[in-house]
């Protein structure tokens, strides 16, 4: 089981699992842009810019209207203003044009201002470079308290080193704020699950799917932690509720051979 980064949005034990590097989807996807210079009215007032962002592999709509204007809903606004007729499938290497009103931009500026850090630290967190990774999101931090992705990775960091306490109330706090965030929610069961709280993993876990039925890490997830935790019959039914979404990776193949295990007891 992993978690995802962010989306850049990792790993275990006497189970059939997956090496680390291999559950982690995507740990973090930088946010490249380019901002413009701003234009004025024929009063002369100044107007604020328009940024041009290219979009990174594994960004979602929903990422970069969180990262600018701090509103993963703004996303209905981007896609409209693009003319994207299937905001579902963005295509890396596009170019989004964002427009911001004056109120929006100066709340912006921070955000913006700390993407810079921001990649840096998503760029050394897939270098295992943790010790940078951490000192770059907490930079970004430090200019925007507010940017979820920063805050989300450096909880991964924190994961990762085993600062699992930490990552738990980071999680707890960003889930809060983000309820309907299935990555965040991911990494908090994920937490549980490596402090050994099958059942509070098992919990986030089956709140997350109950908004996100096909959320194929989330099912894997919580085969996991009710098999941990002795929940033999409720543990079959969920590795073959992952099989009957995923039927041929490698994923498949752990969850085939620890059900073959739960019913050969």
């Amino acid at each position: 089981m992993a978690s995802e980064t962010r989306r850049s949005r990792w790993s275990l034990a006497p189970l059939c699992l997956l090496p680390l590097c291999l559950l982690l989807l995507g740990l973090g996807v930088g946010c490249s842009k380019r901002v413009s210079q701003p234009t004025t009215t024929d009063g002369g007032e100044q107007m604020p810019p328009t940024v041009e962002h290219v979009v990174a592999p594994g960004e979602t709509l929903g990422m970069i209207a969180d990262n600018y204007y701090g509103d993963p809903a703004h996303a209905t606004i981007i896609a409209r203003e693009n003319e994207i007729a299937a905001p579902d499938r963005l295509a890396a290497g596009s170019v989004l044009r964002l427009r911001f009103t004056a109120e929006e931009w100066t709340d912006s500026q921070r955000r913006i201002a700390a993407l810079g850090p921001y990649n840096r630290g998503v760029e050394l967190l897939g270098q295992e470079d943790l010790n940078g990774a951490e000192r770059e999101f907490r930079l970004a931090l430090k200019i925007a308290p507010d940017l979820v992705s920063a805050r989300y990775n450096l909880a991964l960091v924190l994961i990762k080193r085993g600062q699992l306490d930490e990552a738990r109330d980071l999680l707890q706090d960003l889930g809060a704020e983000r309820p309907d965030d299935p990555d965040i929610r991911f990494a908090l069961g994920h937490t549980l699950f490596l402090q050994a709280d099958f059942t509070g993993a098992a919990e986030v876990f089956t709140a997350l799917l109950a908004t996100d039925p096909e959320y194929r890490r989330g099912v894997f997830g919580l085969a996991r932690s009710l098999q941990e935790g002795g929940r033999k019959e409720a543990a079959i039914a969920a590795w073959q509720r992952y099989l009957s979404i995923d039927n041929d990776s490698s994923w498949a193949d752990v969850a085939r051979r620890n059900l073959r295990s739960l019913q050969g007891d």
